[in-house]
């Protein structure tokens, strides 16, 4: 295979629970990332789920009546999907071309003839780690972040697919060019029509400072359990009166300032006690929401300031109610 390739780092450059990267270079210069998957990563997939099923179980961590069956087979095909290379190539390529011309991103292009299931290869892109970015200017951190945001909501509402995993080592920053590269779409996957339509009622509701319609929302599509609210309604409602009032504010929204954090976990200890109204939302809201927070979680680093509610309303198609 080497034949193949003018030039193999055979150090790796990066390395992650499924698989090392290794530069390399074509004949004709062309740069390339190689990732590699550590032998047995896909066949030992359904074993580990399983264990760790069994730990939860004997650990009494979690309440014996929650039906944990639908999540864990959900997680097996997942982490399977993100362990098939040739698929996850698909997916950037995807990306590569709905992308192609915004100059806020940059993402890699794979080399067929080099990509099989268990080996990826793609562009070679410079950049520095995202978190980088807290030391720069306050301008150039929210336009940072208003870029990544404006991804998540052209994932949600226009590609209806979605790079699930938000881990920081996924975007890299080009300090000279302002752009965000894009890595890692082993975890992409599709959005639901009714996935996303749940996230556009709750936006309209959020919009509209409409609070109740926010909790009947959450409860109808398994941000909340059902039980839960009923027993802790009073909690749920100030949990939700905290969020709208810092996303009322005006300006910017304000990623740095968390004064209304300490005030949700507070509330949020009642609910977490009550081990009986504790419920699985549904998967996919889960998956979406694992890439809204983990990005919430960068603006929160970088503390950045972006116009989240002019950008939802956009998004899809509301007004802003001051």
């Amino acid at each position: 295979w080497r034949t193949k390739l003018a030039k193999f780092d055979a150090r790796p450059i990066a390395a992650a629970s499924i698989g090392q990267v290794h530069r390399a270079e074509l004949a004709d210069g062309r740069r390339l990332a190689i990732k590699v998957q550590y032998p047995g990563v896909r066949e030992s997939i359904d074993a580990d789920v399983d264990n760790v099923a069994t730990l939860l179980r004997v650990s009494n961590l979690l309440p014996r009546e929650l039906d944990l069956k639908p999540l864990l087979a959900e997680a097996k095909r997942q982490l399977a999907d993100e362990a098939d290379y040739a698929r996850e190539a698909d997916a950037m390529r995807r990306y590569a071309d709905r992308l192609d011309g915004d100059p806020r991103y940059a993402v890699p292009r794979p080399v067929e003839a080099l990509t099989t299931t268990r080996i990826l290869a793609m562009d070679y892109i410079d950049g520095t780690p995202i978190e980088g970015l807290a030391t720069a200017p306050q301008a150039t951190r929210d336009v940072a972040m208003t870029a990544l945001i404006d991804l998540v909501l052209r994932e949600l509402f226009e590609f209806a697919e979605m790079q699930t995993d938000p881990n920081f080592a996924n975007y890299r920053w080009q300090g000279d060019s302002g752009r965000i590269v894009l890595l890692d779409f082993g975890a992409t996957r599709p959005v639901p029509a009714d996935t996303a339509d749940a996230y556009r009622r709750l936006i309209a509701a959020g919009l509209a400072h409409d609070r109740d319609t926010i909790r009947d929302v959450a409860v109808e599509t398994g941000f909340l359990g059902e039980a839960a609210v009923r027993a802790h309604r009073a909690a749920v409602d100030r949990i939700i009166a905290a969020i709208d009032e810092a996303m009322a504010r005006p300006g910017p929204f304000d990623f740095g300032d968390r004064a209304f954090v300490p005030v949700v976990r507070e509330e949020a200890k009642a609910l977490a006690a009550d081990r009986a109204t504790w419920h699985v939302p549904h998967v996919e809201t889960l998956f979406v929401q694992r890439k809204i927070s983990g990005t919430a979680l960068l603006g929160a680093r970088l503390k950045a300031r972006v116009d989240v509610r002019g950008m939802a309303a956009e998004a899809t198609g509301r007004r802003v109610d001051m």
